[in-house]
């Protein structure tokens, strides 16, 4: 059985399902989702909390472009607020006191609302520090993020015809058209999106197509009971290098060593021991003694080359839209990110406030990564 779209988008995680949404009226959109959740990878897995100033370029610029739709969203785009207070705290002990200082007087000459805490006022927050902490940065921009009802709110409002269960078995176009098979049958479009996350270069490459770079990396998560410990006013903690960071969660703590360890796509475990190396940089910092873990998981985050994401057409390949390599910050910039790519793909002029950002056709083309390919040649 074959049916007829104007768009396929291969993934329905937050990348695929924000441009679902941008698409939104006038073109029949399908989302292809290989697993039985749309959240089952990266999506799910999310520390969910904003850091806009984090990353490179220009993931940076569409996570601080993000960051009014996400405070304020449109009306009718979700019933709950998306995001809530947090904040970010680098401790430091007297080696790390000058970076910090440094990291202070750029973020202020940058009107970020930053401020340097003595070890007095980082005991009068609670915070269980041990004897070697001498100050800490507190950020109080970053905000936590309500990932599923963001990602809810996205596939919900997209009105795209959703199919779960329905990995991409192959790939091929004929006149115009891509012919895109899946168990569930055989669609036909003439512009299909690879939104395939850690998936994107297999999915490419099924299509005959050359692999971009994309590099997945590991990344750790652990859920611990902190009883008899309040730590839900606590901002998320890490030392000054983010070797590690400590977020509030229920009635504990989540972990991670903040590892990037290269993996293949696919499905991820969490390993024992990155877990025994995050409570022991941990406990540099924090007087935590935590037991086994509640809980714990891993995820997959992906980066092209560069660390950038790329929006744009396959220069070899009418009709083939690439939107993949978020580098672990897709939630945050998906507002932004995925109405450029929206503009791109349709045509469209990209909106003024984006345009200057720099998210614009040829920074975010594939095309780009031939230039890093041939340098890397040379």
């Amino acid at each position: 059985m074959t049916g007829r779209a104007d768009v396929v988008i291969i993934g329905a995680g937050i990348a695929g399902a924000s441009l679902a949404w941008q698409l939104r009226g006038g073109r029949r959109v399908v989302l292809l989702e290989a697993e039985d959740s749309p959240s089952h990878h990266a999506t799910g897995r999310s520390a969910a909390i904003m850091t806009p100033h984090a990353g490179a370029t220009l993931i940076r610029a569409a996570s601080l472009a993000s960051r009014g739709f996400l405070t304020a969203p449109p009306e009718g785009f979700c019933d709950v607020p998306l995001t809530s207070a947090r904040g970010v705290l680098r401790l430091a002990d007297e080696s790390g006191r000058e970076a910090l200082a440094f990291a202070l007087a750029e973020g202020l000459a940058l009107g970020r609302p930053l401020r340097m805490l003595s070890r007095p006022e980082l005991a009068e927050m609670g915070l269980p520090v041990t004897a070697g902490v001498v100050c800490g940065l507190l950020d109080t921009e970053p905000r936590d993020i309500d990932v599923d009802a963001l990602h809810r709110a996205f596939l919900r409002g997209s009105g795209a015809d959703l199919r779960l269960r329905a990995p991409v078995t192959g790939l091929d176009r004929s006149r115009d058209v891509w012919r895109v098979q899946t168990p569930q049958g055989t669609l036909e479009a003439p512009v299909v999106v690879n939104a395939a996350g850690a998936f994107a270069d297999r999915v490419a490459v099924m299509a005959g197509l050359r692999p971009r770079g994309l590099e997945p990396r590991k990344r750790t998560i652990a859920h611990f009971d902190l009883p008899g410990i309040g730590t839900r006013h606590w901002p998320l903690i890490a030392d000054p290098e983010v070797s590690f960071y400590v977020k509030p969660e229920g009635r504990g703590i989540l972990l991670s060593p903040s590892d990037a360890t290269p993996a293949e796509p696919g499905e991820i475990w969490p390993d024992d021991m990155d877990i025994a190396i995050a409570v022991d940089r941990m406990q540099r910092w924090l007087d935590l003694d935590p037991r086994r873990p509640s809980a714990s998981w891993a995820g997959l985050r992906s980066f092209m080359p560069d660390d950038d994401p790329v929006a744009g057409w396959d220069p070899e390949a009418p009709g083939f839209f690439w939107f993949a390599g978020q580098g672990g910050f897709g939630i945050q910039s998906s507002p932004a990110l995925s109405r450029a790519a929206a503009a791109i793909l349709c045509g469209d002029p990209i909106p003024g406030g984006l345009a200057a950002a720099g998210l614009t056709a040829t920074p975010l083309s594939p095309a780009r990564l031939d230039r890093i390919e041939s340098e890397a040649l040379a």
